[in-house]
């Protein structure tokens, strides 16, 4: 448990906004940043029904409350391990990036030891193995193993992917059905999702913002998530998804 946890009031004008008209969902997100059992990496075991009991609203309220809030591209929830990660709690509560002898490495590495290796906390490793040096700390040993094994299979499963565009004579394409996730960002048998590279320049980095059709007023947002290597393709998508629903 944190003694305290600190909420920018820059939350307004970006998460929150993301949220407007809907009090659950608005209640839910708060109560993840500051819940009693949350952690400053905002990965951490949920259970839907104490978060309800905390905000004094039905089970089905704060279930709701909290698929918006992940539709929202704000955090991911996993009911099956009742883990969730809310995606830019670390960054706010320790730093966008750390130096290799910050003592918050180590500490970083030591909550994550504490969790399964499954998609969502191979996930949160994905996108600040980097930014803390998580790579080639001895505690994360096994998640860099996990997450080189993922990085193989995702190679893999796109070179299959290529080849089903272009089936051999005696080669074909099965479908398979599939059951949507209830909350997205979820699934117990994909991959991680990968943070863009950054790339060398900054004005490289514009461009390759204007490439991806980001809306205008998330430009220098998602530039700096960029360069710092925490732009996922979920956080383009959301914001694009807004944009096509407010000039609707």
């Amino acid at each position: 448990m944190r003694p305290f946890a600190s909420v920018p009031s820059t939350v307004w004008q970006a998460e929150v906004k993301k949220l407007r008209g809907d009090l659950d969902a608005i209640a839910v997100f708060f109560h993840l940043l500051t819940s009693q059992h949350s952690s400053m990496i905002g990965v951490y075991p949920l259970a839907i029904g104490y978060m309800a009991h905390d905000l004094g609203i039905p089970f089905e309220g704060a279930s709701k409350g909290l698929r918006r809030v992940c539709e929202a591209g704000l955090a991911t929830y996993d009911e099956e391990s009742e883990l969730v990660w809310i995606h830019d709690m670390a960054a706010s509560q320790i730093a966008p990036r750390l130096s290799p002898k910050d003592n918050k490495v180590a500490a970083v590495a030591k909550q994550l030891e504490l969790l399964p290796i499954c998609p969502i906390t191979l996930s949160f490793y994905a996108r600040y193995r980097e930014l803390y040096h998580l790579r080639d700390h001895p505690l994360m040993l096994d998640f860099e193993r996990a997450f080189l094994g993922a990085s193989e299979a995702l190679r893999s499963k796109e070179k299959d992917k290529e080849q089903e565009k272009d089936p051999g004579p005696e080669r074909g394409i099965s479908g398979s059905g599939r059951k949507e996730d209830t909350y997205p960002h979820a699934r117990a048998n994909d991959e991680p999702e990968m943070p863009y590279d950054p790339p060398p320049s900054l004005e490289e980095g514009k461009a390759m913002i204007r490439s991806l059709g980001v809306p205008a007023r998330h430009f220098e947002q998602a530039l700096t998530r960029l360069m710092m290597q925490a732009l996922f393709p979920c956080d383009v998508k959301t914001w694009k998804a807004e944009a096509a629903d407010e000039a609707a």
